[in-house]
């Protein structure tokens, strides 16, 4: 089987993980290529390694399966980019339809506004007809495939450093969500830009915001690797996961927030089937149960023991993981 591992987007030179966000599938790919050399295996705009990723259309078009690691793909339909930003990146898409065509499509996503359905309408502007056309999704495996994430920081050598920073923050305001056809883009009803403002202009907390968010509010850093990030993050005390569209899900906050020992409040219905949340006290309803709380975890260090002790027992090892990874991959094979 002829297999592409295509970035159809930003071009990928991948070196290591915390570099990029989506390395816990990139990691699981490159796992699963070592342990299948039955497939041939070429790629698109990205490449294992710290050169030679290139837009070859020929690879598109000579492969039996298209592999999509789609990385923040709702971004480009919400209004958050300029628009000739866009439409250069969906020029060179375009140019890939009709080798798309007919082919068998896995899309690899860690957002849940990131779907098949977005995929086709928008990012393919229904141009496209794949043969087949299958989801990874990162909430596929035991306790989220971010659970990777945290093997990942415990394995990255860090200073011991002292916790000063109450509240921490890494990502983006999730606002929107794609654009309907042509229209503006629509408000997402999510509450993490309200909470975290609040947080944020609190005098009594010392907070620090990292990421894409409005010129309203003041941030420490645009966007830096989860590598850089993870310096503030070994200072912080605590944070808040939120998620959006599907309260089911888990988010990679949650998991490096154990890493970097920080205690993972959770907003609301945040996980509702508790699969890692472990304990009540977790989940904040407001702004003033979170300032409550956040005054125990400082002065009861056994609160984060006793989630972090939890969190190991409920995630798969490192190899757990990839061995899970093998097995999903595998079986989207056979559904084609």
């Amino acid at each position: 089987m002829k297999i592409c591992f295509a970035s159809l987007r930003k071009r990928i030179n991948y070196t290591d993980v915390l570099e990029y966000g989506m390395d816990v599938f990139y990691e699981s790919y490159r796992h699963y290529v070592r342990n299948n050399p039955q497939h041939e295996y070429t790629y698109y705009n990205f490449a294992f390694g710290p050169k030679g990723a290139v837009r070859n259309n020929d690879v598109i078009k000579e492969a039996d399966v298209i592999i999509f690691p789609a990385v923040q793909e709702f971004i480009y339909f919400v209004d958050a980019m300029h628009p000739r930003d866009i439409e250069k990146s969906q020029n060179k898409i375009r140019e890939l339809y009709n080798d798309l065509n007919n082919k068998h499509i896995i899309l690899m996503t860690q957002d849940r506004g990131v779907d098949e359905e977005l995929i086709m309408t928008k990012t393919f502007e229904g141009q496209v007809k794949p043969k087949s056309f299958q989801v990874i999704d990162e909430m596929d495996f035991t306790g989220c495939l971010q659970g990777l994430k945290y093997y990942f920081i415990k394995q990255t050598y860090r200073f011991p450093i002292d916790k000063d920073i109450d509240f921490i923050y890494w990502g983006s305001d999730k606002r929107k969500f794609p654009n309907p056809g042509n229209g503006k883009a629509k408000q997402s009803g999510d509450e993490r830009y309200d909470i975290i403002k609040s947080i944020h202009k609190n005098p009594e907390i010392k907070s620090t915001i990292i990421g894409r968010w409005p010129s309203s509010m003041k941030v420490e850093k645009k966007w830096i690797s989860l590598k850089e990030i993870v310096g503030y993050l070994d200072r912080s005390i605590s944070t808040l996961c939120f998620n959006w569209i599907d309260q089911t899900a888990l988010t990679g906050r949650y998991h490096e927030s154990i890493a970097c020992g920080m205690f993972p409040f959770v907003w609301k219905d945040y996980d509702t089937n508790n699969i890692l949340v472990s304990e009540s006290f977790q989940r904040v309803l407001t702004k003033e149960e979170f300032y409550d709380k956040l005054k125990e975890v400082k002065r009861n260090d056994k609160l984060f023991d006793n989630i972090r002790n939890d969190f190991l027992k409920r995630i798969p090892s490192e190899e757990g993981y990839y061995k899970e990874f093998e097995e999903v991959l595998n079986r989207c094979f056979k559904l084609q």
